[in-house]
């Protein structure tokens, strides 16, 4: 692992057509350590960024079947570090979250983190509704999304939010400071 990286962090990013957000993503990371970013058939230059944004790109190409494109990332990806981090393209992280993984991951015995979210719409934090949560830090070989047995429960290629993983034992809470800049219409 290169010396300018903080920790032993590989962020990975799943994408499609995200050529827009992309490149704000990878450079709020890029200290924690290296980025790769999972595309599956992207259309614009989505791959293009990433690459010119320092991230290693791996083309994923789901078939409809499990894996989603999370757990086929984790089994098929030569990770070399020992946490992996998921974020999606219009997830921005803010310094202060930086130095919180860095302190959460250095000498614990816990294998994941819950993180919280800030949502921002429009440049203002949305006040109220849930608070959105999501196992998306921890250790690598620690656990998988779950599969779900439903033929109907989502044409989508990544494993969703509301069922995220099996087989972690000992999860803690951190927070995270994202901005979603989605356009909710």
């Amino acid at each position: 692992m290169p010396s300018s990286f903080k920790m032993n962090v590989t962020v990975v990013i799943p994408v499609k057509n995200e050529a827009q957000n992309l490149l704000r993503c990878i450079e709020a990371v890029r200290s924690i350590g290296p980025v790769v970013v999972v595309d599956s058939g992207s259309t614009d230059n989505t791959q293009a960024v990433a690459r010119a944004g320092g991230a290693e790109v791996l083309d994923f190409a789901w078939d409809g079947k499990f894996p989603k494109k999370r757990n086929w990332t984790l089994r098929n990806h030569d990770f070399k570090t020992e946490w992996v981090l998921f974020l999606d393209a219009d997830e921005f992280v803010s310094p202060a979250f930086v130095k919180e993984v860095q302190a959460a991951i250095t000498n614990t015995e816990h294998v994941g983190f819950w993180l919280n979210f800030s949502n921002h719409f429009m440049g203002k934090k949305l006040q109220g509704g849930d608070v959105f949560r999501k196992l998306a830090l921890f250790r690598i070989g620690a656990g998988e999304y779950e599969k779900i047995e439903e033929d109907n429960w989502s044409h989508l290629d990544m494993e969703a939010n509301e069922r995220q993983f099996r087989s972690v034992c000992t999860c803690v809470r951190a927070r995270m400071i994202i901005k979603i800049q989605r356009c909710l219409l």
